[in-house]
C-alpha cells in the first residue's frame, strides 16, 4: 500500500514497505492529503477512498483502545 506521508515542494512524499517515492503533484487527478492510500490508473495517481477510510478507521480504533 502506497501511503502519502506529507506534501512538500510540489511533491507528495509517499512510502510503501519503507521505500520512499516523491511523486509530482501534477501526476494526480485530485488533490492528495497526508494519509491517503494511492493507486495508479490511466497514468495518473488517485486516492483509493475505500482503503484510505479503512486505514483511518483502523488507526482510530487502535488509538481508542489505548485509553480503555
Amino acid at each position: 500500500m502506497l501511503i502519502i506521508d506529507r506534501i512538500e515542494n510540489g511533491f507528495a512524499v509517499a512510502s510503501e514497505n519503507g521505500i520512499r517515492q516523491d511523486i509530482p503533484l501534477n501526476e494526480f487527478d485530485d488533490i492528495p492529503k497526508e494519509g491517503d492510500v494511492l493507486t495508479r490508473q490511466d497514468g495518473k495517481w488517485t486516492t483509493d477512498c475505500d482503503k484510505t477510510a479503512q486505514r483511518k478507521k483502523l488507526i482510530t480504533e487502535k488509538q481508542d483502545s489505548l485509553w480503555e
